[in-house]
């Protein structure tokens, strides 16, 4: 566990376990905010998810003319959940005054996922902010299709429970009982202007309406603080998971559900091609 202290910002990373942010935190009116500080309530906490984040139908997908397959790991539901890197080491390649900078190679040699990678993961902390710069690098003979996403929780249980939300404009993708595309979609007003998340119930994935160079929702504290949750133009999906009132998972996704088969959102990497994209957090 490495931890990085930068103008009142804290950062704790879990390098043993794909490199998950497990604490953010920063100084407000000299009361140190924390909206990431894991317990354990709950799965992939802080987690970065990769060939791909979400469900992928019954683990298995059809690329260049062969078939492959996940194991199944989505609680009772016949799907394959969030790639293979959650519980991976990372090495730290190195620690700076503000920034945290980590390395993971794959060999290719897991035949679920047979593409050969480095991913390059750098955490960079300001003052109320947090920037984290991912790049994919091909190191394969084969083009490779993959997506990626990131699976934090934050904190509900401060200024006394009474959190709200705020989304960009968004659809909302239908999904079946096993909570994968049903193949309908539909515009989502709830929570356009900031609204109390309390005694919702939330499991749904959104494509963004507009994808500019930042793209942000927003989860207010009231008379605390303002989180800004923010994707690059690489990221025009988005999960919300809201699993009980102690946390929620907003989370950043290159593509949609199932997107090694549906293809949407999907990259492919030629070999030696590189991919880079940026998430972050701001507390105001």
């Amino acid at each position: 566990m490495e931890e990085l202290k930068h103008q009142g910002t804290t950062l704790k990373i879990d390098s043993q376990n794909g490199a998950a942010v497990t604490h953010f935190s920063c100084l407000k009116d000299q009361q140190q905010v924390a909206v990431i500080d894991n317990r354990g309530y709950n799965l992939f906490e802080g987690s970065l998810l990769f060939p791909f984040p979400n469900r992928l139908v019954d683990g298995k997908y059809h690329f260049k003319g062969r078939d492959y397959a996940f194991p199944i790991n989505d609680f009772g539901r016949p799907n394959a959940l969030h790639g293979l890197i959650h519980n991976k080491p990372f090495d730290l390649v190195f620690k700076g005054e503000d920034y945290l900078h980590y390395e993971f190679k794959y060999d290719g040699s897991n035949s679920s996922y047979p593409f050969p990678y480095i991913m390059e993961v750098v955490y960079l902390v300001r003052a109320n902010e947090l920037d984290i710069k991912i790049e994919v690098l091909n190191t394969g003979e084969h083009s490779m299709p993959c997506g990626f996403g990131w699976h934090p929780y934050f904190n509900l249980q401060l200024a006394g429970g009474k959190s709200k939300l705020k989304l960009p404009k968004v659809t909302k993708i239908d999904v079946d009982k096993n909570l994968v595309p049903a193949g309908t979609e539909a515009v989502y007003k709830e929570f356009r202007e900031f609204t109390p998340v309390q005694g919702h119930s939330l499991d749904n994935c959104f494509r963004l309406d507009k994808i500019d160079e930042r793209n942000s929702a927003f989860l207010t504290y009231p008379s605390l603080a303002t989180l800004e949750i923010w994707q690059d133009h690489s990221f025009p999906f988005m999960q919300v998971f809201k699993p009980d009132e102690r946390s929620i998972a907003i989370e950043p996704m290159t593509c949609g559900i199932n997107a090694l088969n549906t293809k949407e959102g999907l990259k492919v990497l030629s070999p030696q091609e590189s991919w880079a994209f940026k998430i972050g957090l701001k507390i105001y």
